[in-house]
């Protein structure tokens, strides 16, 4: 007489058994779990996901905090502290993005867009209330635009989700639509911590780089030549100098990452050159090293309190 034999899977590893219907209990091979027959996960007994409107709800209510608790986290956007910067906000804010997914689990196309984008309005209409009360709120507006681009999409992009992708256009979907003077780029985590690996960290150079590069002009153009032979020889040679050069290491690279998130980094990047570089070049053609030293500085200080303060 032929043996029959069960199969399903093991209930801890998930590995599939086949094992002899004789037996009442048997030891999964793969994990050595002890099980009964009716411990087997069958295809029958697997059912389709189905939403979970608890955790959506919980969901809508933190996902303005992703932003709230991390005002500032913006200015940690350094080569050194991006990296640890992001992980402490991962680990704050994965666990929303994973209840807002488990609320969407199952639904049809249609309906999980209709969620995703009553989600991301939910998310701006509470940070906007922020913005209304407070003195100064288009500061604040524009920090937690740099928090939402650098940190809360690159994010919700790393956990992977079936639903992040969708939420995070919707999510800049609905931004532009009611903010549209003021977008931002999606942009994913890997892309953004590699730019620092790919970035020439030149300090005093740093800005005049992106600019040159946002137009097209080489590394080696005579613009970045001359300002790094100015770097290196009459700027480290004032009684600041050194000083200043190090200064700029630590936020030009964070002003550029916040310009490089918004929608409209060109029109930035041409603004900077018409209103800072071409001035400062101009002064450095003509002879003119305090006068550029003098215009360096102002161009820094002010792009600071811009994106920084």
């Amino acid at each position: 007489m032929e043996q029959e034999f069960l199969t399903g899977k093991c209930p801890k590893c998930m590995q599939e058994l086949r094992v002899p219907a004789s037996l009442a209990e048997f030891s999964c091979m793969y994990c050595g779990a002890r099980l009964a027959q009716s411990d087997l996960v069958t295809e029958a007994a697997e059912t389709p996901a189905a939403p979970d409107a608890d955790a959506y709800a919980a969901a809508l209510e933190e996902l303005s905090g992703c932003i709230r608790n991390y005002r500032g986290f913006h200015k940690r956007v350094t080569k050194t502290d991006y990296v640890p910067a992001f992980d402490e906000y991962e680990a704050g804010c994965r666990a929303v993005v994973v209840r807002l997914d488990a609320g969407l689990a199952g639904l049809p196309a249609d309906a999980r867009a209709a969620q995703l984008r009553a989600a991301a309005g939910r998310m701006i209409d509470d940070l906007a209330v922020d913005w209304a009360a407070r003195k100064g709120s288009r500061f604040l507006f524009d920090e937690d635009k740099y928090v939402v681009a650098l940190f809360f999409v690159p994010m919700v992009l790393r956990q992977k989700l079936p639903s992040g992708r969708e939420f995070a256009d919707t999510l800049q979907a609905v931004w532009v639509e009611r903010y549209p003077k003021s977008p931002f780029y999606v942009g994913d985590y890997e892309t953004l911590a590699g730019g620092f690996r790919k970035k020439k960290f030149l300090g005093l150079c740093f800005i005049t780089t992106a600019v040159c590069e946002a137009e097209g002009k080489p590394d080696d153009c005579a613009e970045l030549t001359a300002f790094r032979a100015f770097r290196d020889g009459y700027l480290k040679a004032q009684p600041d100098g050194a000083a200043l050069i190090e200064e700029y290491y630590r936020i030009a690279p964070t002003i550029v990452m916040c310009i490089d998130v918004c929608g409209d980094r060109d029109a930035r990047y041409a603004a900077i050159r018409e209103q800072y570089l071409q001035p400062c070049y101009n002064a450095l053609q003509a002879g003119d090293l305090a006068g550029c030293k003098t215009k360096y500085v102002r161009m820094v200080r002010d792009l600071e309190r811009e994106y920084l303060s």
